[in-house]
């Protein structure tokens, strides 16, 4: 599997907009306009993209991402709300780092919620946002009750003259079924963290508050990074990861995601070593960070002594640089 290198996820050097009538008034133009909540980003999210910036191209438009905030499920059946994928400073990242230059989310509410279909289209995309063209994912959804559908999309575009383009569904030829965010959920949950960053298509980003740890990692020669995840965010499965670490400037790094059971177990957090790091001020995290996980190495483990730890972390290492190597040969850089 081959997976992206991160790319910094600031988007203070583009676009980035919470309401309708700012970006309209920032755009050069009507809009092609991406639509969904786009929760992963992953491979099928990913031809929606694709699909619009073709678009924008040949029509010589901007083009403009529309997403939502939070999770629409959390407000409309919040019992039910599914942990996240992508968090949003890094769904914005990822967003950004697959071709959008204009952002724009709009907080799911109550009231967005319970807008018609109809409204939604006329008021919001026609009206305020001046879409030329539209780009969805076949199962999108939306209006109060998820009552639109891109059948009503397409039917409402033909009427007002704008062009309306439903991306079908993308399939994984080995688990041979539809790539949606559920069924990365679902691998994640279970454990198969190769399967889930193969449908994703990128790393997976965990980002979090970074919090003072017990300084063990200094002692056995491995000083560390120490993130405390947010409770909305669906944690990986437990263990040793190849990765990178950095919001801006991503640094080669082995992870950890556990709960240190050599040191008797205490809350689960990520803990990420730096490689190569010759400046310890370039190596200085932000109050919020973000950890990239590439490739799974190993499952956590009780080891029987210190020492132990040690010799295992060294091996750790090797096999960590050894996949970052590769990735360096074969991924673009940010």
């Amino acid at each position: 599997m081959k997976a992206l290198r991160p790319p910094p996820p600031s988007v203070s050097e583009h676009q980035f907009f919470v309401d309708p009538k700012s970006a309209r008034q920032a755009l050069a133009g009507p809009p092609v306009i991406c639509i969904g909540t786009f929760d992963g980003v992953h491979l099928g999210q990913q031809a929606i993209l694709t699909h619009g910036l073709t678009l924008a191209r040949e029509t010589q438009r901007p083009l403009l991402v529309l997403t939502f905030h939070p999770h629409p499920k959390s407000v409309v059946v919040p019992d039910h709300a599914p942990l996240l994928l992508t968090e949003p400073s890094e769904r914005m990242a990822l967003l950004r780092s697959f071709g959008a230059g204009a952002i724009l989310q709009l907080r799911f509410d109550k009231q967005l919620a319970s807008m018609s279909a109809q409204d939604f289209v006329e008021q919001i995309l026609f009206r305020e946002l001046d879409a030329c063209s539209i780009v969805v994912g076949h199962d999108f959804g939306f209006g109060r009750g998820r009552e639109g559908s891109p059948d009503f999309l397409q039917d409402l575009g033909r009427r007002a003259d704008r062009q309306v383009t439903v991306v079908p569904p993308v399939t994984d030829d080995i688990l041979n079924q539809r790539i949606s965010s559920s069924l990365i959920r679902d691998c994640i949950k279970a454990g198969s963290f190769g399967q889930a960053a193969r449908l994703l298509g990128h790393a997976y980003p965990v980002s979090g508050e970074v919090v003072a740890g017990a300084a063990r990692g200094r002692q056995l020669g491995y000083p560390t990074w120490n993130l405390k995840l947010s409770e909305c965010k669906l944690p990986p499965p437990v263990g040793i990861y190849a990765g990178w670490a950095g919001r801006r400037v991503p640094h080669p790094a082995m992870v950890y995601y556990g709960s240190n059971p050599t040191f008797g177990g205490e809350r689960l957090r990520v803990e990420a070593h730096l490689l190569d790091v010759d400046d310890p001020q370039e190596a200085k995290p932000e109050r919020i960070e973000t950890i990239w996980l590439d490739a799974f190495v190993r499952p956590e483990v009780k080891f029987e002594s210190v020492e132990t730890l040690k010799g295992q972390l060294e091996e750790d290492e090797r096999i960590v640089r050894g996949i970052l190597s590769t990735q360096r040969e074969t991924t673009p850089q940010p």
